[in-house]
């Protein structure tokens, strides 16, 4: 058993990755070597393994083995309670520049260890412009042994000054026999069921494992496929939204509510509300503020819950100042002709909204 074994269908990337790991033991033995660097971006499609492959290295870089995967080091470091890993996990839409600003902070302290510090953001390409900026500051200028692990489904997904400062990993779709292989040696599921859910999630390990473990999922996935049977006219295609919208609600609102109820007890908690002789100061502001946050992410939940499969592509309009329009979850090709087209339409201040707006207003050549 070693640190590399979630990660299916990537020889490639498990080989560069221990070669970086060698290299990071020489350097800290005071060796010159070029086979490691202090800032990682990893990539892929959904359910490739992005962020168990930069759990995985950081394990392997804090472990005197190369991540052997059964001694302190990795163990902890697999499970998020090693002291020189920080992991920025987020149930909103964005990551914002508070977070960042307090992340980096802790980026320049030195390790508890003796080896790395790993800072680990699984999803970097939820970063707001500002939050971008700050943490490019300390990419530029890294602190001695830390290191960066960013996860984003593609490279155009991150802000170009960051991503131009990482190097880059690409981890590939696993394969349908690699996907019900893991199934089976894991979680001992039966190999027909392996192969249906390995088929059925398209290389997806998340999904693949709810369809083999749950029986509900194989349910909800018969019912979505039969949609498509049952559209005839405008009314049951909206009677089949609102069906599906219904059970994505109910579904996500047990998750919802327990998280809910868990971070407002930790907010009374600290500001003391409730407590007799203890006037809580600010406790309003954060609750409403609080409140803001948890509907946000009850939004998530529902839609991801709305896509329980592979979904087709959506165009995304950057924000002010971020450049071109990405295309998460298509071709490359698709992607590039996106960001071909809409960077002929770009203002000078960035603003690409604005410019559709006006090209739609005044169309060219009329």
């Amino acid at each position: 058993m070693t640190v590399w074994d979630d990660l299916v269908g990537q020889a490639d990337v498990i080989d560069s990755l221990q070669a970086s790991v060698t290299a990071a033991d020489a350097a800290l033995h005071g060796e010159l070597t070029a086979g490691m660097t202090h800032a990682w971006l990893f990539t892929g499609p959904p359910g490739s393994g992005r962020s168990n492959a930069a759990r995985a290295f950081a394990a392997a870089l804090l472990c005197d083995q190369g991540g052997c995967g059964s001694c302190l080091a990795c163990r902890t470091a697999l499970a998020g309670s090693h002291a020189d890993v920080t992991r920025v996990v987020t149930d909103q839409p964005v990551i914002r520049v508070d977070a960042v600003r307090e992340l980096v902070r802790h980026a320049a302290l030195a390790p508890a260890g003796n080896r790395w510090q790993l800072m680990i953001v699984e999803d970097a390409d939820r970063l707001t412009d500002s939050a971008a900026d700050a943490l490019l500051k300390s990419i530029e200028e890294p602190p001695p042994r830390t290191v960066w692990l960013l996860c984003a489904p593609t490279v155009e997904d991150v802000a170009p000054t960051i991503r131009s400062r990482c190097r880059s990993l690409v981890l590939r779709t696993p394969p349908t026999a690699a996907v019900a292989a893991y199934l089976t040696e894991r979680d001992k599921v039966p190999a027909p069921v392996a192969a249906f859910a390995a088929r059925a999630s398209q290389g997806h390990i998340g999904r693949a494992r709810a369809l083999a473990l749950n029986e509900a999922s194989r349910n909800r996935r018969r019912e979505v496929l039969r949609v498509p049977g049952q559209l005839k006219d405008l009314g049951s295609c909206l009677t089949c939204a609102a069906n599906l919208m219904e059970a994505a609600t109910e579904e996500a609102q047990p998750r919802v509510e327990a998280l809910d109820a868990e971070e407002l007890r930790d907010l009374e908690t600290v500001y003391g509300a409730g407590t007799r002789g203890v006037k809580s100061t600010g406790f309003a502001a954060a609750a409403k503020e609080l409140q803001k946050n948890q509907k946000q992410r009850a939004k998530r939940f529902v839609r991801e819950r709305h896509r329980p499969f592979p979904s087709r592509p959506r165009l995304l309009l950057p924000r002010r100042g971020r450049g071109a329009a990405r295309l998460t979850g298509g071709a490359g090709q698709r992607r590039a002709a996106a960001r071909r087209r809409y960077d002929g339409a770009q203002h000078d201040a960035g603003d690409v909204n604005a410019q559709v707006g006006r090209d739609l207003r005044h169309p060219r050549g009329a």
